[in-house]
């Protein structure tokens, strides 16, 4: 007699119970919030959160949305990631792409016909005034605010990016993007801004620059950095490890954390381990056709 095949089904989740589960079960911390609560919040963005279920024994849990899956988690005991999955495609059949995926399961949604995307990780390091951020000679550090003209900026950002592994991947902007979006991150950086550039004596001219700070709503107050170039007339010289050092001395009087987020094979991810940032576990987007 053959054994009868497992059962598997969807069944909606009460969002805040979910959340405890995730968290607890999820056994990674993409975001690096080092927090309980912060963790907690960050999962119950949605209503769409279910329970999977094999023989009505929960096995499982993911956000499932349009088409989309977030924060997948196994409830222990059970362990087999490769069944977890089936299980949910089994249940639903519209899922195209699936969000924060962990290394452990690339290989398993790659035989399902998934298609690796981006892979990024999140590094933190501590604020720490005692460190000291050192330069070349004919080189300085002044702040980079609302009186900075934001098209250099811009087109600073752009030809320090050219080449690089964020524009392969996501694609070249133009002039007008790349001006929308300083503005915007300036905009989200000014309860705190920290950002900075570095200026050429000589040339009388930027030679890098870093736009970090903390957003009024970001949880546990940590500073951030979300854009670090240096041109290429001007690399090897030091001046972004300079430019990290300052921010994490400047950072320290109103945050104790400076976190950043990386796409993996860019080569400042050693840079920044060089200079202190830990990495948090990898993950990508995956997605098929």
């Amino acid at each position: 007699m053959g054994m009868n095949m497992p059962k598997y089904r969807l069944e909606l989740a009460d969002k805040e119970k979910f959340a405890v589960y995730q968290v607890i079960y999820a056994d990674t911390d993409i975001e690096m919030w080092y927090d309980w609560n912060t963790r907690i919040q960050d999962t119950q963005f949605s209503d769409r959160c279910y329970w999977i279920l094999r023989d009505e024994v929960r096995i499982g849990g993911a956000i499932i949305n349009d088409g989309t899956v977030m924060y997948p988690f196994l409830i222990s005991p059970f362990a087999d990631r490769t069944a977890f999955w089936k299980a949910l495609f089994s249940c639903s059949h519209d899922i195209k792409h699936i969000n924060g995926v962990l290394q452990q399961d690339v290989s398993i949604l790659l035989a399902f016909g998934y298609k690796l995307g981006v892979i990024r990780l999140v590094m933190c390091c501590p604020a720490d005034d005692s460190i000291t951020a050192v330069l070349p000679d004919g080189f300085s550090i002044h702040s980079l605010d609302e009186t900075t003209d934001i098209i250099t900026v811009a087109k600073i950002l752009m030809k320090g990016y050219a080449g690089g592994i964020d524009y392969e991947t996501y694609g070249t902007p133009d002039e007008a993007k790349a001006i929308a979006d300083v503005q915007h991150l300036m905009k989200v950086y000014e309860h705190r801004n920290l950002s900075i550039y570095v200026f050429d004596e000589q040339e009388q001219a930027i030679a890098g620059l870093c736009i970090a700070g903390i957003y009024e709503k970001m949880p546990l107050g940590f500073a951030e950095i979300g854009e670090l170039c240096v041109l290429p007339k001007y690399r090897n010289k030091r001046l972004a490890e300079a430019m990290l050092n300052y921010v994490r001395a400047t950072a320290h009087e109103h945050s104790q954390v400076v976190k950043l987020c990386v796409t993996v094979g860019n080569e400042a991810e050693n840079l920044y381990r060089k200079v202190g940032f830990y990495p948090g576990p990898r993950f990508a987007n995956m997605s098929r056709s």
